[in-house]
Protein backbone atom coordinates (compact mmCIF):
# COMPACT_ATOMS: atom_id res chain seq x y z
CA UNK A 1 0.00 0.00 0.00
CA UNK A 2 1.69 3.45 -1.01
CA UNK A 3 1.95 5.90 1.55
CA UNK A 4 -1.21 7.53 0.10
CA UNK A 5 -2.31 9.51 3.70
CA UNK A 6 0.90 11.24 3.90
CA UNK A 7 1.38 12.34 0.23
CA UNK A 8 -2.22 13.51 0.21
CA UNK A 9 -2.09 15.77 3.23
CA UNK A 10 1.41 17.33 1.87
CA UNK A 11 -0.04 18.21 -1.15
CA UNK A 12 -3.62 19.69 0.17
CA UNK A 13 -1.38 21.65 2.32
CA UNK A 14 0.53 23.06 -0.77
CA UNK A 15 -2.49 23.51 -3.22
CA UNK A 16 -4.66 24.98 -0.69
CA UNK A 17 -7.43 23.08 -1.58
CA UNK A 18 -10.20 21.29 0.27
CA UNK A 19 -10.96 17.71 -1.06
CA UNK A 20 -14.21 17.20 0.17
CA UNK A 21 -15.57 19.30 -2.13
CA UNK A 22 -16.32 17.51 -4.87
CA UNK A 23 -19.95 18.32 -6.92
CA UNK A 24 -20.95 15.05 -8.02
CA UNK A 25 -23.36 16.89 -10.65
CA UNK A 26 -20.56 18.38 -12.39
CA UNK A 27 -20.30 16.66 -16.07
CA UNK A 28 -16.41 15.90 -15.14
CA UNK A 29 -17.90 13.28 -12.72
CA UNK A 30 -20.58 11.76 -15.52
CA UNK A 31 -18.04 10.26 -17.82
CA UNK A 32 -18.23 6.80 -16.82
CA UNK A 33 -15.71 6.78 -13.76
CA UNK A 34 -15.39 3.92 -11.98
CA UNK A 35 -14.44 2.99 -8.52
CA UNK A 36 -16.77 7.00 -7.86
CA UNK A 37 -19.66 5.00 -5.73
CA UNK A 38 -18.39 2.96 -2.96
CA UNK A 39 -14.93 3.30 -3.42
CA UNK A 40 -12.67 0.04 -2.77
CA UNK A 41 -8.78 -0.76 -3.14
CA UNK A 42 -8.39 -2.56 -6.06
CA UNK A 43 -6.09 -4.17 -8.85
CA UNK A 44 -7.07 -3.50 -12.08
CA UNK A 45 -6.05 -4.88 -15.79
CA UNK A 46 -3.98 -2.46 -18.48
CA UNK A 47 -5.54 -3.00 -21.82
CA UNK A 48 -3.30 -5.43 -23.55
CA UNK A 49 -0.64 -5.42 -21.00
CA UNK A 50 -0.15 -8.95 -18.83
CA UNK A 51 0.03 -6.48 -16.14
CA UNK A 52 -2.11 -4.68 -13.70
CA UNK A 53 -2.05 -1.96 -11.26
CA UNK A 54 -3.25 -0.79 -7.65
CA UNK A 55 -6.30 1.67 -7.04
CA UNK A 56 -7.10 3.31 -4.24
CA UNK A 57 -10.06 4.51 -2.09
CA UNK A 58 -9.55 8.32 -3.64
CA UNK A 59 -8.90 7.24 -6.97
CA UNK A 60 -11.23 6.32 -9.81
CA UNK A 61 -10.41 5.51 -13.30
CA UNK A 62 -11.72 5.34 -17.11
CA UNK A 63 -10.53 1.60 -18.69
CA UNK A 64 -12.99 1.76 -21.84
CA UNK A 65 -12.15 3.71 -25.05
CA UNK A 66 -15.91 5.26 -25.49
CA UNK A 67 -15.30 6.81 -22.14
CA UNK A 68 -11.70 7.48 -22.72
CA UNK A 69 -13.24 9.21 -26.11
CA UNK A 70 -16.00 10.84 -24.01
CA UNK A 71 -13.21 12.30 -21.22
CA UNK A 72 -10.95 13.76 -23.77
CA UNK A 73 -13.73 15.70 -26.15
CA UNK A 74 -14.80 17.03 -22.79
CA UNK A 75 -11.20 18.26 -21.82
CA UNK A 76 -10.12 19.68 -25.53
CA UNK A 77 -13.37 20.31 -26.55
CA UNK A 78 -13.19 18.79 -29.77
CA UNK A 79 -15.02 15.42 -30.90
CA UNK A 80 -12.70 12.40 -31.36
CA UNK A 81 -12.84 8.85 -33.86
CA UNK A 82 -12.87 6.37 -31.52
CA UNK A 83 -10.66 4.35 -33.86
CA UNK A 84 -7.67 7.22 -33.22
CA UNK A 85 -8.54 7.01 -29.30
CA UNK A 86 -5.77 4.28 -27.53
CA UNK A 87 -6.16 1.43 -25.66
CA UNK A 88 -5.02 3.20 -22.28
CA UNK A 89 -6.09 3.72 -18.27
CA UNK A 90 -6.50 6.89 -17.13
CA UNK A 91 -6.43 7.04 -13.19
CA UNK A 92 -7.37 10.62 -11.27
CA UNK A 93 -8.07 11.19 -7.85
CA UNK A 94 -11.28 12.29 -7.09
CA UNK A 95 -10.60 16.09 -6.65
CA UNK A 96 -8.44 15.78 -9.94
CA UNK A 97 -5.29 17.36 -8.20
CA UNK A 98 -2.85 14.68 -10.20
CA UNK A 99 -4.27 12.27 -13.58
CA UNK A 100 -2.67 9.60 -15.23
CA UNK A 101 -1.81 7.98 -18.04
CA UNK A 102 -1.49 4.05 -18.09
CA UNK A 103 -0.22 2.69 -21.51
CA UNK A 104 1.35 -1.10 -22.82
CA UNK A 105 4.21 -0.62 -25.47
CA UNK A 106 4.64 -4.25 -26.89
CA UNK A 107 7.91 -3.16 -28.10
CA UNK A 108 9.65 -6.26 -27.33
CA UNK A 109 12.68 -6.89 -24.68
CA UNK A 110 13.89 -3.83 -23.77
CA UNK A 111 17.78 -4.45 -22.90
CA UNK A 112 18.87 -2.24 -19.66
CA UNK A 113 22.78 -2.75 -19.78
CA UNK A 114 23.73 0.44 -21.93
CA UNK A 115 21.85 2.38 -19.22
CA UNK A 116 24.53 2.90 -17.09
CA UNK A 117 26.81 3.94 -19.74
CA UNK A 118 25.68 7.72 -19.52
CA UNK A 119 24.69 10.38 -17.19
CA UNK A 120 21.78 12.56 -16.84
CA UNK A 121 23.20 15.55 -18.15
CA UNK A 122 23.96 13.20 -21.40
CA UNK A 123 20.51 12.20 -21.43
CA UNK A 124 18.98 16.16 -21.24
CA UNK A 125 21.37 17.31 -24.10
CA UNK A 126 19.92 15.10 -26.35
CA UNK A 127 16.49 16.11 -25.07
CA UNK A 128 17.12 19.87 -25.66
CA UNK A 129 18.57 19.21 -29.19
CA UNK A 130 15.56 17.27 -30.54
CA UNK A 131 13.19 19.68 -28.75
CA UNK A 132 10.78 21.35 -31.11
CA UNK A 133 10.51 24.82 -31.69
CA UNK A 134 7.72 25.83 -29.23
CA UNK A 135 9.77 25.10 -26.52
CA UNK A 136 12.74 27.07 -24.91
CA UNK A 137 14.29 24.27 -23.04
CA UNK A 138 14.23 20.66 -20.84
CA UNK A 139 15.21 20.80 -17.61
CA UNK A 140 14.97 17.39 -14.90
CA UNK A 141 12.30 17.51 -12.35
CA UNK A 142 13.20 14.10 -11.59
CA UNK A 143 16.72 12.55 -12.61
CA UNK A 144 15.89 9.12 -14.18
CA UNK A 145 16.67 5.94 -12.17
CA UNK A 146 16.35 1.93 -12.62
CA UNK A 147 15.36 -0.40 -9.78
CA UNK A 148 15.85 -3.97 -9.27
CA UNK A 149 12.28 -4.28 -9.98
CA UNK A 150 12.91 -2.93 -13.44
CA UNK A 151 11.45 0.61 -12.82
CA UNK A 152 12.52 3.54 -14.30
CA UNK A 153 10.85 6.85 -13.14
CA UNK A 154 12.28 10.56 -14.30
CA UNK A 155 10.26 13.86 -14.59
CA UNK A 156 10.64 16.69 -16.85
CA UNK A 157 10.25 20.47 -16.33
CA UNK A 158 9.35 21.93 -19.87
CA UNK A 159 9.91 25.70 -20.40
CA UNK A 160 7.59 26.81 -23.08
CA UNK A 161 8.82 30.02 -25.13
CA UNK A 162 5.45 31.61 -24.62
CA UNK A 163 5.89 31.18 -20.60
CA UNK A 164 4.14 28.12 -20.03
CA UNK A 165 5.77 25.78 -17.14
CA UNK A 166 4.43 22.03 -18.22
CA UNK A 167 5.74 18.91 -16.08
CA UNK A 168 6.25 15.77 -17.26
CA UNK A 169 6.61 12.77 -15.09
CA UNK A 170 7.10 9.51 -16.08
CA UNK A 171 7.27 5.53 -15.18
CA UNK A 172 8.27 3.18 -17.24
CA UNK A 173 7.72 -0.63 -15.96
CA UNK A 174 10.18 -3.11 -18.10
CA UNK A 175 8.44 -6.49 -19.14
CA UNK A 176 8.84 -9.39 -20.49
CA UNK A 177 7.43 -8.43 -24.54
CA UNK A 178 7.29 -4.91 -23.46
CA UNK A 179 6.37 -2.34 -21.40
CA UNK A 180 3.91 0.28 -19.47
CA UNK A 181 4.66 3.72 -19.04
CA UNK A 182 2.82 6.00 -16.81
CA UNK A 183 2.40 9.71 -17.62
CA UNK A 184 1.60 12.64 -15.46
CA UNK A 185 1.06 16.03 -16.75
CA UNK A 186 1.34 19.13 -14.73
CA UNK A 187 1.29 22.66 -15.29
CA UNK A 188 3.41 24.86 -12.79
CA UNK A 189 5.12 28.55 -12.69
CA UNK A 190 8.44 29.25 -11.26
CA UNK A 191 7.65 29.79 -7.90
CA UNK A 192 7.51 25.45 -7.69
CA UNK A 193 9.78 24.58 -4.79
CA UNK A 194 11.33 21.32 -3.66
CA UNK A 195 7.88 20.81 -1.62
CA UNK A 196 6.55 20.05 -5.30
CA UNK A 197 9.08 18.18 -6.88
CA UNK A 198 9.22 15.80 -3.93
CA UNK A 199 5.76 15.45 -3.91
CA UNK A 200 5.45 14.26 -7.37
CA UNK A 201 8.44 12.46 -7.75
CA UNK A 202 7.68 10.43 -4.21
CA UNK A 203 4.24 9.98 -6.07
CA UNK A 204 5.42 9.12 -9.45
CA UNK A 205 7.54 6.15 -7.92
CA UNK A 206 5.00 4.67 -5.76
CA UNK A 207 2.21 4.31 -8.05
CA UNK A 208 4.80 2.99 -10.49
CA UNK A 209 5.63 0.32 -7.71
CA UNK A 210 2.01 -0.87 -7.82
CA UNK A 211 2.00 -2.01 -11.61
CA UNK A 212 2.71 -6.11 -11.57
CA UNK A 213 2.99 -8.27 -14.93
CA UNK A 214 1.42 -11.59 -14.80
CA UNK A 215 3.51 -14.99 -14.57
CA UNK A 216 5.38 -15.41 -17.60
CA UNK A 217 4.97 -12.01 -18.20
CA UNK A 218 7.46 -10.52 -15.78
CA UNK A 219 11.02 -9.02 -17.24
CA UNK A 220 12.98 -11.94 -15.71
CA UNK A 221 10.88 -14.19 -17.32
CA UNK A 222 12.68 -13.41 -20.70
CA UNK A 223 13.77 -16.48 -23.11
CA UNK A 224 16.64 -16.44 -25.35
CA UNK A 225 13.45 -17.13 -28.31
CA UNK A 226 11.86 -13.82 -27.30
CA UNK A 227 11.75 -11.13 -29.35
CA UNK A 228 14.47 -8.55 -28.40
CA UNK A 229 13.47 -4.77 -28.83
CA UNK A 230 16.11 -2.46 -31.08
CA UNK A 231 15.32 0.19 -28.38
CA UNK A 232 16.77 0.07 -25.24
CA UNK A 233 16.02 1.90 -21.87
CA UNK A 234 17.99 4.72 -23.00
CA UNK A 235 16.47 5.70 -26.07
CA UNK A 236 13.08 5.70 -24.41
CA UNK A 237 13.81 8.03 -21.73
CA UNK A 238 15.56 10.59 -24.75
CA UNK A 239 12.67 9.96 -26.99
CA UNK A 240 14.89 9.64 -29.03
CA UNK A 241 14.39 5.80 -30.16
CA UNK A 242 17.94 5.12 -30.95
CA UNK A 243 17.86 7.48 -34.17
CA UNK A 244 19.64 10.74 -35.12
CA UNK A 245 20.66 12.28 -33.00
CA UNK A 246 20.29 9.66 -29.47
CA UNK A 247 22.09 9.56 -26.58
CA UNK A 248 23.02 5.36 -27.17
CA UNK A 249 22.67 5.26 -31.02
CA UNK A 250 21.25 1.97 -31.49
CA UNK A 251 19.56 2.63 -35.00
CA UNK A 252 20.89 3.90 -38.32
CA UNK A 253 19.15 4.16 -41.50
CA UNK A 254 21.93 4.26 -44.28
CA UNK A 255 20.42 4.96 -47.80
CA UNK A 256 23.84 4.23 -50.87
CA UNK A 257 22.74 5.43 -54.12
CA UNK A 258 24.34 3.69 -57.13
CA UNK A 259 25.77 5.98 -59.71
CA UNK A 260 27.22 5.32 -62.85
CA UNK A 261 30.72 6.34 -62.10
CA UNK A 262 30.47 4.27 -59.28
CA UNK A 263 29.54 1.24 -61.44
CA UNK A 264 32.34 2.15 -63.87
CA UNK A 265 35.24 2.06 -61.36
CA UNK A 266 33.78 -1.27 -59.58
CA UNK A 267 34.43 -2.87 -63.28
CA UNK A 268 30.46 -3.40 -63.98
CA UNK A 269 29.57 -3.79 -67.29
CA UNK A 270 28.35 -0.91 -69.47
CA UNK A 271 25.26 -2.77 -70.12
CA UNK A 272 24.38 -3.49 -67.09
CA UNK A 273 24.25 0.35 -65.94
CA UNK A 274 20.63 0.61 -67.03
CA UNK A 275 19.75 -2.10 -64.62
CA UNK A 276 21.82 -0.39 -61.35
CA UNK A 277 21.66 3.01 -61.80
CA UNK A 278 20.09 5.39 -59.92
CA UNK A 279 18.57 2.84 -57.50
CA UNK A 280 19.29 2.99 -53.81
CA UNK A 281 20.38 0.67 -51.31
CA UNK A 282 18.11 1.25 -47.99
CA UNK A 283 19.87 -0.28 -45.52
CA UNK A 284 18.37 -0.78 -41.54
CA UNK A 285 20.93 -1.59 -38.72
CA UNK A 286 20.38 -2.17 -34.94
CA UNK A 287 22.90 -1.98 -32.99
CA UNK A 288 21.41 -3.93 -29.75
CA UNK A 289 20.58 -7.35 -32.34
CA UNK A 290 23.43 -6.82 -34.17
CA UNK A 291 21.91 -6.61 -37.28
CA UNK A 292 22.26 -5.27 -40.77
CA UNK A 293 19.17 -6.24 -43.22
CA UNK A 294 18.44 -4.75 -46.83
CA UNK A 295 15.27 -2.85 -47.00
CA UNK A 296 15.47 -1.93 -50.64
CA UNK A 297 12.44 -1.47 -53.02
CA UNK A 298 14.38 -2.63 -55.76
CA UNK A 299 15.87 -6.05 -56.46
CA UNK A 300 18.85 -5.76 -58.33
CA UNK A 301 20.14 -3.72 -55.15
CA UNK A 302 20.56 -7.41 -53.35
CA UNK A 303 23.14 -7.75 -55.77
CA UNK A 304 25.54 -5.07 -54.35
CA UNK A 305 24.48 -5.68 -50.91
CA UNK A 306 24.79 -9.43 -50.83
CA UNK A 307 21.44 -9.53 -49.05
CA UNK A 308 17.60 -10.81 -50.29
CA UNK A 309 15.36 -9.46 -48.19
CA UNK A 310 14.59 -8.95 -43.99
CA UNK A 311 14.95 -13.14 -43.29
CA UNK A 312 18.59 -12.86 -45.12
CA UNK A 313 19.77 -9.90 -42.32
CA UNK A 314 23.45 -11.01 -41.32
CA UNK A 315 25.22 -10.06 -38.26
CA UNK A 316 27.91 -7.73 -37.99
CA UNK A 317 31.47 -6.42 -36.29
CA UNK A 318 32.63 -3.14 -35.02
CA UNK A 319 36.22 -1.83 -36.82
CA UNK A 320 37.98 1.30 -36.30
CA UNK A 321 35.59 2.66 -33.44
CA UNK A 322 37.09 6.22 -32.92
CA UNK A 323 38.14 6.92 -29.25
CA UNK A 324 36.82 10.34 -29.27
CA UNK A 325 33.69 9.68 -30.73
CA UNK A 326 31.73 6.44 -30.57
CA UNK A 327 29.58 7.03 -33.10
CA UNK A 328 32.47 6.80 -35.70
CA UNK A 329 33.53 3.28 -36.93
CA UNK A 330 33.26 1.02 -39.88
CA UNK A 331 30.07 -1.92 -39.93
CA UNK A 332 31.63 -4.98 -41.52
CA UNK A 333 29.44 -7.81 -42.73
CA UNK A 334 30.28 -11.02 -45.08
CA UNK A 335 28.07 -13.52 -46.57
CA UNK A 336 27.75 -16.28 -49.56
CA UNK A 337 25.05 -16.73 -51.63
CA UNK A 338 24.73 -19.43 -54.24
CA UNK A 339 23.04 -19.59 -57.16
CA UNK A 340 21.71 -22.44 -59.05
CA UNK A 341 21.11 -21.88 -63.03
CA UNK A 342 19.07 -24.18 -65.64
CA UNK A 343 21.59 -27.27 -64.97
CA UNK A 344 22.30 -28.27 -61.34
CA UNK A 345 25.34 -28.23 -62.49
CA UNK A 346 25.46 -24.87 -63.25
CA UNK A 347 26.46 -23.07 -60.11
CA UNK A 348 28.21 -19.98 -59.02
CA UNK A 349 28.94 -18.72 -55.89
CA UNK A 350 28.85 -14.89 -54.73
CA UNK A 351 31.11 -13.50 -51.77
CA UNK A 352 30.74 -10.71 -50.57
CA UNK A 353 33.06 -8.41 -47.81
CA UNK A 354 31.15 -4.74 -47.77
CA UNK A 355 31.98 -2.35 -45.45
CA UNK A 356 29.89 0.73 -44.22
CA UNK A 357 31.84 3.57 -43.07
CA UNK A 358 30.01 5.04 -40.11
CA UNK A 359 31.24 8.96 -39.43
CA UNK A 360 29.62 10.70 -36.46
CA UNK A 361 26.53 8.43 -36.59
CA UNK A 362 26.21 8.92 -40.44
CA UNK A 363 26.61 6.92 -43.08
CA UNK A 364 29.31 8.32 -45.63
CA UNK A 365 30.39 5.10 -47.72
CA UNK A 366 29.48 2.00 -49.08
CA UNK A 367 32.45 -0.56 -50.17
CA UNK A 368 31.23 -3.89 -51.77
CA UNK A 369 33.57 -6.14 -52.74
CA UNK A 370 32.42 -9.12 -54.73
CA UNK A 371 33.78 -12.10 -55.80
CA UNK A 372 32.21 -14.75 -58.26
CA UNK A 373 32.86 -17.85 -58.73
CA UNK A 374 31.75 -21.14 -60.24
CA UNK A 375 30.86 -21.12 -64.13
CA UNK A 376 32.75 -17.47 -64.50
CA UNK A 377 35.29 -15.79 -61.97
CA UNK A 378 34.60 -12.17 -61.41
CA UNK A 379 35.77 -9.55 -59.01
CA UNK A 380 33.84 -6.23 -58.56
CA UNK A 381 34.64 -3.56 -56.07
CA UNK A 382 32.33 -0.61 -55.60
CA UNK A 383 32.31 2.52 -53.32
CA UNK A 384 28.87 4.30 -53.50
CA UNK A 385 28.28 7.67 -51.68
CA UNK A 386 25.77 6.81 -48.60
CA UNK A 387 23.75 9.07 -45.96
CA UNK A 388 21.02 8.95 -43.83
CA UNK A 389 18.09 11.11 -45.65
CA UNK A 390 16.38 11.13 -48.81
CA UNK A 391 18.33 11.29 -52.32
CA UNK A 392 16.58 13.89 -54.16
CA UNK A 393 15.47 13.43 -57.81
CA UNK A 394 18.41 15.34 -59.31
CA UNK A 395 20.98 13.29 -57.41
CA UNK A 396 19.21 10.33 -58.57
CA UNK A 397 18.32 11.53 -62.00
CA UNK A 398 22.26 12.58 -61.89
CA UNK A 399 23.09 9.08 -60.84
CA UNK A 400 21.65 7.63 -64.54
CA UNK A 401 24.02 10.02 -66.17
CA UNK A 402 26.61 8.17 -68.35
CA UNK A 403 29.79 10.58 -68.67
CA UNK A 404 30.11 9.21 -72.44
CA UNK A 405 26.99 10.87 -73.67
CA UNK A 406 28.73 14.22 -72.80
CA UNK A 407 27.79 17.38 -74.54
CA UNK A 408 30.77 17.16 -76.80
CA UNK A 409 28.81 15.89 -79.84
CA UNK A 410 25.33 17.70 -78.64
CA UNK A 411 23.41 19.94 -81.30
CA UNK A 412 24.42 23.19 -80.90
CA UNK A 413 21.09 24.71 -81.16
CA UNK A 414 19.82 22.20 -78.19
CA UNK A 415 23.37 23.72 -75.88
CA UNK A 416 21.97 27.08 -76.38
CA UNK A 417 18.78 25.96 -75.19
CA UNK A 418 19.64 24.03 -72.05
CA UNK A 419 22.04 26.74 -70.90
CA UNK A 420 19.13 29.49 -71.31
CA UNK A 421 17.25 27.45 -69.09
CA UNK A 422 19.92 26.74 -66.68
CA UNK A 423 20.71 30.11 -66.46
CA UNK A 424 17.17 30.80 -66.08
CA UNK A 425 16.97 28.71 -62.65
CA UNK A 426 20.05 30.98 -61.34
CA UNK A 427 22.65 27.91 -61.77
CA UNK A 428 25.88 28.35 -62.23
CA UNK A 429 26.72 27.61 -65.86
CA UNK A 430 30.77 28.36 -65.81
CA UNK A 431 31.69 24.67 -66.50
Amino acid sequence: MRLFIFFFVQFLFFLNLNANEINLNDPFYKLGWKNLENPDISRIQIPNANASIEIIKSEIYLDSKEDIKNYEEYLFNQEYNIDDIDEKLIISDKEQFYKIEAKYYDEGYITTDRFKNFKSSDLLKTINKNKSESIDKFSWALEPTLSENMISTYGYKVDWKDGDITYWYYGTILGRNGYVELKMTLFGDESDGDNFFNYFGDLINEISSTVEFNDQYKYSDFTQDDYLSSYTLTNIIDGSWGEGTATDLTNIVAKCLITTGALKKGGIAESDYPRFAGKVINFYISDVRNEIMDLSLEDETSIISGMYGIQDKQNFQKLNISQNNSNTFDLSYTNIIEVVGDKETDKSKYEYKNKLVIKDGIPKLLFAKIDQTGLSFNKWNLTLGCQSKDFTEEQIASAKFVKSNSISGMDPKKLEDIIKKLQERGQNTKN
